[in-house]
């Protein structure tokens, strides 16, 4: 009995060790998982406020256009320190367009005469010899890559109007980049603008061609679109 005695301590030690370890492997193992839950959790959220941030209907600021986010009806003039603008067209799409993995949305499309101050003249001098009064047509866009890539897009490679009058992109100058790349699952928002300088007779409708969708070895994923938009006067 003296002898049995040590064995049944030592096998006693032995199976508390055991399920201790397994005890502490199983808790380990659920840590784990809920660590990665909350990971993916966290990261699903840091995405969707990426996502809901870029895409925001919060209007920043050009530095060289009026505010004309509260031009909404043809004939209406606002004045401000950056000049007067008066909406002579406009169409609100609000419309989603689908070229490969880029879902791009068009928000809408102003036709807007400006009267800018006299210090930002010279701004527009580089655009036009009418640099003192002149009109322009303003696109406002959004850009989704639904993709795991990173793809290079254009919203507007090629503008036509009504009365004959051709832009390209190089003529946009609200410049807030939203031609180039876009990240994997990034987006863009912004605006666009081209002056115009066949207004007359009134315009009646624009036409804009974007560019391809490319990937990042410049392979085609997706074919240009051209579309064209009536202006309500």
């Amino acid at each position: 009995m003296k002898l049995l005695t040590p064995i049944i301590l030592v096998l006693s030690f032995v199976l508390f060790g055991c399920n201790a370890v397994q005890k502490d492997e199983s808790t380990a193992k659920e840590n784990k998982k809920q660590e990665h839950v909350s990971e993916k959790k966290n990261d699903g959220t840091s995405k969707e406020k990426n996502r809901a941030k870029s895409l925001s209907d919060i209007y920043v600021p050009n530095p060289q256009v009026s505010d004309d986010t509260k031009l909404l009806n043809v004939g209406q003039t606002i004045k401000d320190s950056k000049g007067t603008v008066t909406l002579k067209g406009i169409a609100s799409l609000n419309k989603n367009f689908t070229l490969g993995p880029v879902e791009m949305k068009i928000k809408n499309v102003k036709l807007i005469h400006n009267l800018p101050t006299y210090s930002l003249m010279d701004y527009f001098h580089y655009y036009t010899e009418q640099y003192e009064e002149f009109d322009f047509i303003k696109v406002e866009v959004e850009l989704i890559n639904k993709s795991d890539q990173t793809v290079h897009f254009g919203p507007i490679a090629h503008l036509n109007t009504s009365n004959g009058e051709k832009r390209n992109f190089e003529d946009d100058f609200y410049i807030e980049y939203l031609g180039g790349e876009i990240e994997p699952n990034g987006s863009k928002q912004g605006a666009l603008g081209f002056i115009v300088e066949k207004s007359s007779p009134d315009l009646k409708w624009v036409e804009i061609q974007t560019s391809d969708v490319l990937d990042k070895n410049h392979k085609e994923i997706g074919k240009s679109q051209k579309i064209k938009i009536d202006l309500n006067r």
